[in-house]
């Protein structure tokens, strides 16, 4: 008899440009080799980027657009999620961000059979009332975070039990054999030909991601004399455009708009880097940092801010440079570190290529197949305990 697939259902709230998102998709590509474990996509809002949607339609999996307005409640959307989860006989579901989680957690209420895997990408503490946490305790299986510092968080607040996954990449997209060092570059054309071509990646929401450190960061190179140009792409939803519009503002009163260029929801990051001389992470917090690996991956130096997360991917002068969170001098510093001694970044830059490898998203796969298998095997353990303890006690 054919062994049975498990069913996985990744429940997402929206498919923008963003990192869970970008993940997913990723994830989905590299399963297509394994058919142990098969997925259904349920996309829950309408916030849908139109490129990365043609691309999950590509892929061998059923894909579900529930087209939810954000924050509407409806029994409706309830009432789909169930049908999906009976058509294709999930066993597991499998949530990405907060939204969807909730959305997970009604389903388990209707079908206490499923099991729910919740990824935690955050190190920021997320505030739950104490009965939102209880309930969180009660209904989900099994979580994952994406860092040390994310698991660390998990255990603090009490959920558990909790798995440490590491992020992956598809390593392969990224590099860039016919890359030049910055040492080659600079020799081809020199600084005051073409400045150091500065890239940051992320969603434009400052508060997080810190984009204001580093206009302000090129505003002071600027001033010294150094020429540098910032390019930063990334993705604006609804709540963050008033970020955003901050953001323009504040080129705009530095002088900068000869310095800066905004790419806004796209998604060739690839591209973006074979043409960066260095990537710069000023984020105030951040769960790990996916764009960190791929910047490596690239062959692309890294600076990054000193905090949890990140600062697990990058060793100080080791494969790229810290500096303090929130400090624009800092940061400075850094910038002006590699653009005074490019042969050390390219030092940093070759480093940080052998140790992105470990970050395979083949390698994260390998591992939520693992889960998957380990959380079926225990449900089903449990069932047979179950029917033994029930056939003891009866008259038969």
């Amino acid at each position: 008899m054919m062994k049975r697939s498990i069913q996985v259902m990744q429940l997402i709230s929206s498919l923008e440009v963003g990192g869970a998102e970008k993940l997913l998709l990723d994830l989905l590509d590299e399963k297509q080799s394994d058919a142990s474990v098969e997925f259904t996509v349920v996309v829950m809002n309408q916030a849908v980027n139109s490129e990365l949607k043609m691309r999950l339609k590509l892929m061998n999996c059923d894909a579900y657009f529930l087209e939810r307005p954000e924050g509407h409640v409806h029994w409706k959307y309830l009432q789909a999620l169930l049908k999906i989860i009976s058509v294709h006989d999930i066993d597991i579901v499998h949530s990405h961000n907060t939204g969807s989680k909730w959305w997970a957690m009604l389903c388990k209420l209707c079908k206490p059979s499923l099991k729910l895997i919740f990824t935690v990408h955050d190190t920021a503490p997320v505030w739950l009332s104490v009965f939102h946490k209880f309930l969180q305790r009660v209904f989900i299986d099994h979580y994952i975070a994406v860092s040390k510092s994310v698991e660390r968080l998990c255990e603090r607040e009490g959920f558990v039990p909790v798995r440490q996954i590491y992020n992956g990449i598809d390593i392969d997209a990224y590099q860039n054999l016919k890359r030049h060092t910055l040492v080659e570059r600079l020799q081809a054309i020199a600084y005051h030909h073409r400045p150091l071509r500065i890239v940051q990646i992320g969603r434009f929401y400052y508060p997080k991601k810190g984009q204001d450190l580093l206009i302000r960061a090129i505003a002071q190179c600027k001033q010294a004399g150094l020429a540098v140009h910032g390019t930063f792409m990334g993705s604006v939803h609804p709540y963050s455009e008033h970020s955003y519009q901050a953001l323009k503002d504040l080129v705009a009163e530095l002088n900068l708009q000869d310095e800066i260029a905004f790419v806004v929801n796209k998604t060739n990051v690839a591209s973006v880097l074979r043409e960066a001389d260095l990537f710069v992470l000023p984020s105030r917090f951040e769960g790990l940092g996916l764009v960190v690996l791929e910047s490596m991956a690239a062959g692309v130096p890294v600076i990054v801010s000193n905090i949890d997360g990140p600062a697990e991917l990058v060793c100080h002068e080791e494969n790229g440079l810290l500096f303090e969170s929130d400090s624009v001098d800092s940061l400075v510093q850094a910038i002006c570190k590699v653009y005074a001694y490019p042969e050390i970044a390219d030092g940093f830059a070759a480093k940080a290529l052998n140790f992105v490898k470990q970050f395979d998203i083949s390698v994260m796969r390998q591992q939520y197949f693992q889960l998957y298998h380990q959380m079926l095997f225990k449900k089903n353990f449990l069932s047979v305990c179950a029917l033994q303890e029930v056939t003891h006690g009866s008259s038969f």
